[in-house]
């Protein structure tokens, strides 16, 4: 599994927070699971190059103490597609 989508809500942890999508648990655990057999791959921070709609950026999947990975949803991203807070997205995405 070298592609794979996240479908989820976006929310920010805080105020001036940066907005984040989860990926959900069996899916992180699926992406930990090739990572590893990826040589040079981080386990910390998975890189990926993201599409949502029709605007592409490069980025990580960042862990979380739960086991589930986030996403960060730039805020240039955000504008070019119309995000919000509280919108359920899709982000394709491609290990690197």
């Amino acid at each position: 599994m070298k592609s794979f989508e996240i479908k989820g809500k976006v929310f920010r942890p805080g105020k001036d927070a940066w907005h984040f999508v989860y990926v959900n648990k069996a899916l992180s655990q699926r992406i930990r699971d090739t990572a590893r057999t990826i040589k040079g791959v981080n386990m910390s921070f998975i890189r990926v190059k993201a599409t949502s709609g029709k605007t592409s950026w490069t980025t990580s999947l960042f862990p979380t103490k739960d086991g589930p990975y986030l996403i960060a949803i730039k805020a240039d991203v955000r504008h070019k597609e119309g995000i919000a807070e509280g919108d359920v997205i899709r982000v394709d995405c491609g290990l690197q």
